[in-house]
């Protein structure tokens, strides 16, 4: 990483180390604030792997900036520190809601939304993300990003494309899973594999799986 903060391991056990290092000195690098933020997710939470990290955060930035997008949803919070690279990427005038059901990890994200130049952007929602997918209009929303529980990634992916404009994206990471979605056996990679397998039947998107860290899934609504 960028600094001599804790470095949270990233990598798919698909990726050597050496290419990961790489990567991410090849990268932009992160804020102070951000660097801080890794470092008490890995001292504070049991799952510190589940923070999406430089290279993916980076990447999420630069679709948002990319694509223009204004409105983002985000489905699963953990610490906020994919909702607050994606908050970067945002104009001034931007929104990001963003679901999250853990209330420990809620308030480790709200402390670090106020200190962030970019916080004013994101409002955090302490639910269950169905409940909030469902209170957002029809065709309202330019960019989702999900980052949740494995079993309900068909769900939600069913209310984010509901909830995508036109020519709106859809980013669903873990879509590898370690490599165990090609031959599932587990309820989670069996959760994966019927969530790609739904993705790449559907004609009513644009897609592209890519390699990225532990697969990400980049869909485009026609």
């Amino acid at each position: 990483m960028d600094s001599g903060y804790y470095t949270i391991n990233f990598m798919s056990d698909m990726i050597p180390e050496a290419i990961d290092k790489y990567v991410e000195e090849h990268s932009s690098p992160v804020s102070e604030l951000l660097r801080e933020l890794e470092k008490e997710t890995a001292e504070q939470t049991d799952c510190p792997q589940m923070l999406c990290g430089k290279v993916e955060g980076m990447l999420l930035q630069m679709l948002i900036k990319i694509s223009g997008a204004k409105k983002v949803v985000e489905i699963g919070t953990f610490t906020g520190y994919s909702a607050l690279m994606m908050a970067e990427g945002l104009p001034d005038d931007g929104e990001l809601i963003t679901c999250e059901v853990s209330s420990k990890n809620a308030e480790i994200a709200k402390r670090y939304f106020k200190m962030s130049p970019f916080g004013h952007k994101i409002r955090i929602e302490l639910r269950p993300a169905i409940n909030t997918l469902r209170t957002i209009d029809d065709g309202t929303a330019d960019f989702v990003f999900i980052d949740a529980d494995k079993a309900s990634y068909v769900q939600y992916y069913e209310e984010s494309f509901r909830i995508l404009k036109p020519g709106g994206l859809i980013v669903a990471d873990n879509t590898l899973w370690s490599g165990r979605a090609l031959d599932p056996e587990d309820s989670e990679s069996q959760s994966i594999a019927l969530f790609n397998n739904t993705v790449k039947k559907d004609n009513r998107v644009e897609k592209v799986m890519l390699t990225v860290r532990d697969g990400i899934y980049l869909i485009r609504k026609k």
